[in-house]
């Protein structure tokens, strides 16, 4: 069985119907792959599941009181357990924090890498360029 970490990028881009992102979560499904994301990724995907549900920027939701109208007792949550989700660590926190300084990454995306690296996951699955970059450069398997 094979573990692959997905970015938010491909959750977010899955969830705008995106063609490559729903092929790559649908390959994940159909070779019953683990899928792996953390809490940096849970965040990213709730933020813009907000402002895609609401038409509005997540701050304007929150200012009106209006969260829970777009996030629901049991969605978008039953989709975000169908993961495997890892805590973000210290040792992950300290390897991003080296990955920022090393690859000219955002916090974000280097805690997703370290979380790979640390996590000794060799595949991860994104549509952002930036991390695509790095992954590669780290030896990790891109979908």
């Amino acid at each position: 069985m094979i573990e692959v970490f997905v970015d938010s990028s491909v959750l977010i881009e899955g969830l705008k119907g995106n063609p490559e992102a729903v092929k790559i979560l649908n390959y994940l499904a159909d070779v019953g792959a683990v899928a792996i994301i953390n809490d940096i990724v849970v965040s990213e995907f709730l933020f813009h599941y907000i402002r895609l549900k609401s038409g509005a920027s997540p701050l304007t939701v929150k200012s009106s009181g209006k969260i829970s109208e777009f996030i629901k007792e049991d969605e978008p949550l039953d989709f975000i357990t169908q993961f495997h989700i890892l805590p973000t660590d210290e040792e992950t926190l300290l390897q991003a924090y080296n990955f920022m300084r090393k690859y000219n990454l955002l916090p974000n995306d280097a805690i997703i890498l370290a979380a790979c690296k640390v996590n000794n996951i060799e595949r991860l699955a994104t549509l952002d360029e930036d991390l695509i970059k790095a992954a590669r450069e780290e030896g990790l398997g891109l979908l």
